[in-house]
């Protein structure tokens, strides 16, 4: 597989940005040892070591959970670590989410200590995949009650995990008692 070129992209509109929709996934919630799927050899054209073609499988009753960020709060970035010869990726996910309730402080503070799958929308439509088998993604939060002048008012989830970032192209299996927003 050979790169023939990595001109200047004139066909596809690249927009800067996430939508709204974030969805997470515990490890555990895929069916053990098959459920949680990965790019598959051989790889023919340039970018499919990093394509999940095939759907992720779930254990009955779960799925992915939707999280909402405030639009235009959402980054990803991805940096190099480690030392020459010796390097691997970090991408990392900030996402603000509205509101400071009982029930937004118990989700993030239940998920504290979890193993994650996350998939990310770009504004093209793609989804980035955070996290894969043995090296999950960690999600991290904070929260702030804004002023009464102005400022936030919400939680701030940093997702990180040491790997790359995958892009899934499979079917999106919703947690059954979560109906997504049709606007995400």
């Amino acid at each position: 597989m050979g790169f023939e070129s990595l001109k200047k992209n004139k066909i596809r509109d690249n927009a800067p940005g996430l939508r709204k929709n974030i969805l997470i996934a515990e490890r555990d919630w895929f069916v053990a040892n098959t459920g949680l799927k990965a790019p598959v050899a051989p790889f023919t054209n340039p970018g499919d070591s990093l394509r999940i073609t095939e759907s992720h499988e779930f254990v009955e009753g779960f799925g992915f959970v939707p999280f909402h960020s405030t639009l235009a709060t959402a980054e990803l970035t991805a940096e190099n670590v480690g030392e020459r010869e010796s390097r691997t990726n970090n991408p990392s996910l900030v996402a603000q989410h509205p509101g400071l309730t009982a029930e937004i402080v118990e989700f993030f503070q239940s998920r504290k200590n979890g193993d994650w799958i996350v998939l990310q929308q770009t504004l093209a439509g793609e989804w980035i995949q955070m996290g894969e088998d043995g090296l999950e993604a960690e999600v991290m939060f904070s929260f702030g009650s804004g002023r009464v002048d102005g400022g936030y008012q919400g939680v701030t989830a940093t997702i990180s995990n040491y790997g790359k970032p995958y892009f899934y192209e499979g079917d999106i299996v919703y947690h059954p008692a979560v109906v997504p927003d049709p606007e995400v």
